[in-house]
């Protein structure tokens, strides 16, 4: 059985309600947040949305519109009333929970001899402001990868203690298709605080303690019954305004009876086997570790970097390579996503943000490839 995000409405503010905050008080969330935590949040890049530790509302991409679609992403300015009508950048929470380079311990070599040190992740924990639920369901997904029956020291050292502070998606994104994965576009599990956006105010919930302590300490009032009427209204029309469907029934069967269709070697002459995909997917874990020796030999340094299974080198072995080619690569993430992880998980390792499409220099589309597996059946 699949395990998508998970339907139960949680906790709503105090006494299970619902609250309205003025978007004039929007700065006022990240100044108590920055309090306790380093807050990450989207901000304005040179030609995209990115993920930045920000201390005040200054630094939020403000009144910005990412257009998305295969291959392409343009950043322009939006309406004034709308604050954070952007969908997503290529960045996600696991540039953080997940760094691509992390430096796990050094050694040196001195009078005393050689010596060790580990390089524990220190710091505040982080809040993860304006997350949305594709990235929270990621989250939840990197959590099986990373803190299973063998946990991830470093993982969970950045992973704990996170606020997560969702942003409901009333405005999907022409590559975005969280609504047939079940990931959007309403969060429904992992939030501490979640909010969805309206002309003029926001509509806050709480889904933890550590979010109702934070409601009470900001200018709120009761939701208006209108007010969440209008928010319901707005979400079910995102699910009908998605860029992407793609049907899941049976998907990781089918996908698994079908490895040898024609469509993988389609994709062998189409993917560019340049790693785009896996590098903005806020799911693919993939890393290496290698050993940094200074030019004196008196230093050395192992660190831990993000990997990818589209290069040549990631399946190969002494005595040769098991997936050589590009159709094996492409088919082997693509399967990944779709169907091995199911299998190991229970959960797809894909989260229907798009960013696989947007940022694929050629166009290739995940729901499309899926859809043509699945009408070759053999």
């Amino acid at each position: 059985m699949v395990e998508n995000a998970q339907r139960d409405s949680p906790q709503k503010g105090r006494a299970g309600q619902a609250f309205m905050l003025s978007k004039e008080h929007l700065p006022e969330v990240i100044r108590l947040l920055s309090e306790d935590y380093d807050v990450i949040a989207p901000s304005p890049g040179d030609a995209a949305i990115v993920l930045e530790r920000i201390d005040s509302a200054t630094n939020l991409a403000i009144n910005l519109v990412d257009k998305q679609s295969p291959g392409e992403y343009k950043l322009t300015r939006g309406h004034d009333k709308t604050f954070l009508s952007f969908t997503n950048g290529p960045e996600s929470p696991k540039k953080f929970l997940h760094p691509s380079r992390l430096t796990l311990f050094s050694g040196t070599t001195g009078a005393e001899g050689f010596a060790l040190t580990e390089h524990a992740v220190q710091g505040r924990p982080f809040a993860f402001f304006a997350v949305r639920p594709c990235d929270l369901q990621a989250i939840h997904v990197l959590d099986k990868v990373f803190l299973s029956s063998h946990a991830d020291a470093y993982y969970r050292r950045l992973r704990e203690g996170a606020f997560m502070l969702a942003l409901n998606c009333t405005q999907p994104g022409g590559t975005c298709f969280c609504a047939s994965m079940g990931t959007g576009p309403r969060a429904e599990r992992g939030y501490d605080l979640r909010m969805t956006e309206l002309p003029e105010e926001f509509l806050l919930e709480s889904g933890s303690e550590a979010g109702a302590s934070l409601l009470q300490r900001l200018p709120i009032k009761p939701a208006r019954d209108a007010a969440v009427r209008e928010a319901d209204r707005l979400l079910t029309a995102a699910v009908a305004n998605m860029g992407r469907t793609l049907d899941t029934e049976h998907l990781p069967q089918v996908l698994r009876s079908q490895l040898e269709s024609p469509v993988w070697d389609i994709m062998k002459d189409w993917c560019l086997g340049c790693t785009n995909c896996t590098i903005v997917c806020p799911t693919c874990f993939c890393y290496n570790t290698a050993d940094a020796i200074d030019l004196k030999l008196r230093g050395v340094a192992r660190e831990r970097f993000w990997d990818s299974c589209f290069t040549w080198q990631f399946a190969e072995v002494h005595g040769g390579n098991f997936r050589s080619d590009l159709r094996a690569r492409y088919r082997h993430w693509l399967c990944h996503k779709l169907s091995y992880w199911v299998e190991q998980y229970g959960v797809f390792g894909c989260v229907g943000c798009g960013r696989c499409i947007t940022w694929c220099p050629v166009k290739i589309d995940i729901t499309e490839v899926a859809k043509a597996v699945r009408r070759h059946l053999t």
